[in-house]
């Protein structure tokens, strides 16, 4: 994969992910003229831009997008790596990339450095045969799956587990999404897929936290959520499953305040 389509892919998930409000914040009146901006400045044709952008739609609500395609693993990698970014840190990225392109700038250079990982993976998985969104995380159904599992936990249909009021946790980093009050308190973990079968993933604090809680620790596993969902129970899924470790290189963005804006 070239260069310039490594960084449009970067581009077409933020203008996927605020849509609109992504095209006029880049200065453009709409999603046809940010297709064509966007294209010339990184000199990608703006039917390219589009189809890009479509296919992350997927995995966001206000737009189908390719809904019975697949996600390649390219699209679900960055999907991974740039979903939990405030929409100011994607905006700084994505201006870095049409004010500077092609040239060679360190942050431009880390950006590029992390879909050249994604092209080994895509690589690998075209080798084996095997396509990586079989896997999933938040980013891509975990939202949907959370939703479902509030809708039946309210209407009392999680087994076992359908008395008290919920504490929603997902925006806290606390390795959880949601826990239950009570003696002990309970946590749940929702994992979603979108198809009948495949696999998932943990983050490194959610298993250091399955391990801590143990029992208190649920995972509730949704799979075929756009079709008919089926909900599954593991309590203490850190006994009861054996998952591999991958380590992966990520975008961490921090914002730097000048020393001399300090001084007293």
């Amino acid at each position: 994969m070239e260069r310039k389509f490594k960084l449009a892919l970067i581009v077409a998930f933020y203008l996927s992910k605020y849509d609109l409000k992504a095209a006029q914040d880049l200065g453009y009146k709409s999603r046809r003229q940010a297709f064509r901006g966007v294209g010339e400045k990184i000199n990608v044709n703006h039917n390219t831009i589009k189809h890009m952008r479509d296919q992350f739609d997927t995995v966001l609500s206000h737009r189908a997008g390719y809904h019975q395609s697949p996600l390649p693993p390219s699209r679900a990698e960055v999907v991974e790596k740039y979903s939990f970014l405030s929409e100011m840190a994607l905006f700084e990225i994505v201006k870095d990339i049409l004010n500077v392109g092609m040239e060679n700038n360190e942050n431009i250079e880390s950006y590029v450095k992390v879909l050249e990982e994604v092209e080994e993976k895509d690589n690998k998985n075209k080798r084996k045969a095997k396509v990586s969104t079989e896997y999933t995380t938040r980013g891509i159904t975990g939202i949907k799956a959370e939703e479902l599992f509030l809708t039946k936990f309210n209407e009392g249909k999680i087994n076992g587990f359908s008395d008290g009021a919920l504490i929603d946790t997902r925006q806290d980093g606390t390795g959880y999404d949601f826990k239950l009050p009570g003696d002990p308190d309970i946590y749940f973990e929702v994992k979603g897929l979108a198809s009948v079968k495949g696999g998932i993933l943990f983050t490194d604090k959610e298993w250091a936290v399955a391990e801590e809680k143990q029992e208190e620790y649920i995972l509730v596993f949704i799979t075929n959520i756009s079709e008919e969902p089926n909900i599954q129970i593991i309590r203490n899924p850190y006994m009861k499953l054996k998952p591999n470790k991958s380590i992966y290189t990520t975008i961490t963005v921090n914002w730097a305040v000048d020393a001399s804006q300090l001084k007293s």
